[in-house]
């Protein structure tokens, strides 16, 4: 899985590419992974529940 993220990822980016750049387009597109699979898995907030939280900040 991570191997084929890493290509996925860079194989869209130039080649001039920092390693920063690099490491942040695979930190994005794990992040956006791990919340889609989230809602798969129906561990979400509600909007209600999401403001409640808010109020405690």
């Amino acid at each position: 899985m991570i191997r084929e993220l890493i290509l996925e990822v860079t194989s869209n980016m130039s080649e001039t590419a920092t390693f920063k750049e690099i490491m942040d387009a695979i930190y994005m597109q794990l992040k956006i992974e791990q919340g889609l699979n989230a809602v798969e898995n129906g561990d979400v907030l509600t909007e209600e529940e999401v403001l409640e939280e808010l109020k405690k900040w």
